[in-house]
């Protein structure tokens, strides 16, 4: 069973949606309701959401020929740079992933990412070898301790594969990281300084609470909080900063190590403000309501959005 976003369904022309930011890449998700029992999301064992929902986004079946059909016309006419599947972890799905992920690479050929909970190297070979460009081993919780509380089983464990994959496939790995789930800044930023040695790229993401999961009352992250996240990314992604560059208080980012109108000229163009994630990959409205707090940009920001993110950011003026 595949199943389209929304806003995939859109630019694909099988779904009329109204959008000021269409996806550039195509979200896809692979079966349904997952043997794993994470606390924040929608497919989990014991959510009681509707499993056409993945984080806030509604997800439509379609013909499986439909789909590889206008998905190569979108190709073809330049309206999507890359695929994404998602798949739910249940023993069905994983030669229909397979199967698929060697269709899109034959009738398609966009770059495809995998999202997939394996479980060894050679379960990366394999997706890898059927057409993936990349291969996304999601961490999704920072903290060691909230992961099992989480997600269930060991971080150290998952976090080694992803090391292991990272050396074995280089440049051919990415993780998800979740902000707003028990962690601290020095955490996240730790762990990212760490994935950009290895050359995994993280998508970030901010927690969205869905009713009818086991963390529906857990609050959103701070919106400061979450802006020094992408900032401190940004900087050790594009700029190559390093752990000693930040400053720390309690686990929050105090300081950084870089003259105040030299950060604010590294910012000015807003890129840091914008979805992170693999290349091309835009996630529109993923986190957010429309004309509410916007986490990701899916779009280029205007000055005032940008004015306003490094603001929230509380970084800027202080480290005159």
């Amino acid at each position: 069973m595949i199943k389209l976003s929304a806003g995939t369904a859109h630019v694909l022309g099988m779904k009329r949606l109204k959008t000021d930011a269409p996806p550039t890449t195509a979200y896809l998700m692979a079966g349904e309701g997952c043997s794993n029992d994470c606390s924040f999301c929608a497919q989990a064992t014991n959510s009681d959401t509707d499993k056409d929902n993945l984080s806030r986004i509604r997800w439509q079946k379609f013909k499986q020929e439909d789909i590889i059909d206008n998905l190569s016309l979108a190709a073809k006419d330049n309206k999507l740079k890359r695929t994404c599947i998602q798949v739910v972890d249940t023993p069905s799905e994983k030669k229909l992933s397979v199967d698929f992920l060697r269709q899109l690479k034959e009738k398609v050929g966009l770059p495809t990412c995998v999202s997939k909970k394996v479980n060894s190297l050679a379960e990366v070979k394999e997706l890898l070898s059927a057409g993936a460009d990349r291969v996304n081993i999601a961490l999704d919780v920072v903290s060691p301790v909230k992961y099992q509380e989480i997600k269930g089983g060991s971080y150290y464990e998952r976090y080694q594969l992803l090391i292991r994959a990272a050396k074995k496939f280089p440049g051919k790995i990415s993780t998800h990281i979740i902000v707003g789930l028990g962690e601290n800044e020095a955490e996240i930023i730790k762990l990212l300084v760490e994935l950009k040695e290895l050359k995994v790229k993280t998508g970030i993401f901010a927690f969205t609470p869905l009713s009818g999961t086991k963390l529906a009352d857990h609050p959103r992250p701070d919106i400061g909080k979450y802006r020094r996240v992408q900032i401190a990314n940004y900087l050790i992604y594009k700029h190559n900063f390093k752990l000693n560059n930040f400053i720390f208080s309690n686990g929050k980012l105090i300081n950084i190590d870089i003259q105040n109108e030299e950060l604010k000229q590294l910012l000015s163009d807003g890129k840091a403000f914008e979805t992170i994630g693999c290349p091309d990959c835009n996630r529109p409205y993923y986190n957010e309501k429309p004309g509410g707090i916007i986490y990701n940009y899916p779009r280029s920001l205007e000055f005032e959005e940008i004015e306003e993110a490094v603001n929230e950011s509380q970084l800027v003026f202080n480290n005159e």
